[in-house]
């Protein structure tokens, strides 16, 4: 949980396109929807383990509301995004830039490519009937913990790659991929801010 976090830090371009596939015509792929509702698979790759870490979960985005990300195995764990506050299993979190970086993952899981601009350049690319963005950070300080985010999908996104200056990287799949127009009422509940 505390690596998701640091890595949810981590997240907080002038673009440059390749020849296939234009930024513009990225963002006119992606749905334009205020809710994003999806399960999830990560891997985390690290030199110092034969095999990597995997976690599965859900997550759920609301552009008006914010982000949870519900990790079901190997353990249970939730981090919330409410109000610009940062919650880990119902604590506030106070891990420094973990707000920061929650806001700029769900750039990512949204494909919100303006919100992504200040903070990374882009270069997109198609590959099959897939879009891909590479995000290079802009500033040193981010470079130094995070040397690059690998996003695409055929429509929103359905994957996102993490690398890291070490040689480790993350890669995340979603699945079951849903754009409701409302949320459910035990989803409304779960936006709740913990008291």
């Amino acid at each position: 949980m505390k690596s998701l976090i640091a890595c949810l830090v981590l997240l907080a371009g002038t673009a440059a396109s390749a020849a296939e596939l234009t930024l513009q015509q990225v963002a006119e792929r992606l749905p334009d929807a205020p809710i994003l509702r999806a399960d999830f698979r990560q891997q985390q790759h690290l030199a110092l383990l034969p095999q990597p870490l995997t976690a599965t979960g859900d997550l759920l985005l609301a552009s008006e509301r914010g982000l949870l990300w519900r990790v079901r195995t190997p353990f249970e764990s939730e981090i919330k995004l409410i109000n610009g506050t940062l919650y880990s299993n119902g604590q506030a979190d106070t891990l420094p830039g973990g707000e920061a970086f929650a806001r700029r993952l769900m750039a990512v899981l949204s494909g919100d490519i303006e919100a992504l601009k200040p903070h990374f350049r882009i270069q997109a690319r198609e590959e099959g009937d897939q879009w891909r963005l590479d995000l290079t950070p802009r500033n040193d300080t981010l470079a130094r913990v995070l040397s690059g985010i690998r996003l695409g999908g055929r429509q929103g996104p359905e994957f996102f790659r993490l690398d890291y200056p070490n040689g480790d990287y993350s890669v995340t799949r979603l699945s079951n991929i849903e754009y409701p127009d409302t949320l459910s009422d035990a989803e409304e509940r779960r936006f709740a801010a913990p008291r």
